[in-house]
């Protein structure tokens, strides 16, 4: 079949399309070609200026992972499979995946990549999710705070800090406030409802990165040490009170997480 189509970015934008789901093989790689910097960029990995490429961008696989909703090893077997068929080229270290798109230019419209860019919409076409693909706009940088805050406040909130653990409550809210095409909305905010409490914990359930079961085998294991501490703290007690408490305590382990 010749012949070919324009896609738009700003089609990550669209409710119906961006609603959370498990990614296909096709809407995968869908994602990476619209991902990719449509020019040379710059940007900060750490404390290091990282320059990247036009059709390539930088990522980490955890990253790839909580988007197209897949555990590590299907991920990595796509990418295998990819740059096998020299679809991409694949660079990974210790802190992040470097992807770049074989023969970038043959899925781009040259007739209309080559017009300057003048106006207002072509100039916020630029992101910075994942693949750092962004101008900075000082103009949305404050609206971008104010939206971050709506979330952010979980990872100091004792209760959830408590239930879920800092880890796994940072890789949700990096999740949620990633940014749209235009830099103004956070993903959260173009869903039609979002309560925090039923997200976090299907997010949980999900358990992506592991999180949450080493959270909670940690703070088993913290409830274990106090009943131990508590029970050699009270053995100089009648054995009819150490049995009450011994009680009490066993019984409440686990309840927490």
């Amino acid at each position: 079949m010749d012949g070919w189509i324009s896609l738009h970015r700003k089609i990550l934008e669209n409710p119906i399309l961006n609603r959370s789901r498990v990614y296909s093989n096709f809407e995968a790689w869908i994602w990476l070609l619209l991902k990719a910097n449509h020019k040379d960029n710059k940007f900060m990995l750490g404390s290091e200026l990282v320059k990247v490429k036009k059709g390539s961008m930088i990522t980490s696989q955890k990253k790839l992972c909580r988007q197209f909703r897949w555990g590590s090893t299907k991920l990595r077997n796509f990418l295998k499979v990819l740059q096998k068929d020299k679809m991409i080229l694949l660079e990974t270290n210790t802190q992040s995946t470097h992807i770049t798109i074989c023969n970038y230019e043959s899925y781009q419209d040259k007739q209309t990549s080559n017009k300057k860019q003048t106006t207002h919409a072509q100039r916020t076409d630029n992101t910075r999710t994942t693949t750092n693909n962004n101008d900075n706009k000082d103009n949305n940088v404050n609206k971008i705070k104010v939206h971050t805050k709506k979330i952010t406040y979980i990872l100091n909130n004792k209760k959830y800090l408590e239930k879920y653990g800092k880890p796994l409550l940072q890789a949700f809210v990096d999740y949620w406030t990633e940014q749209s095409v235009n830099g103004i909305k956070m993903r959260y905010q173009k869903e039609k409802a979002f309560d925090v409490d039923k997200r976090l914990n299907t997010w949980a359930k999900n358990d992506y990165d592991g999180y949450w079961k080493r959270h909670k085998e940690k703070m088993i294991q913290k409830e274990q040490d106090e009943y131990l501490k508590n029970a050699s703290k009270n053995a100089h007690k009648t054995p009819e009170y150490q049995n009450k408490e011994i009680k009490k305590m066993i019984s409440s382990i686990g309840k927490k997480v």
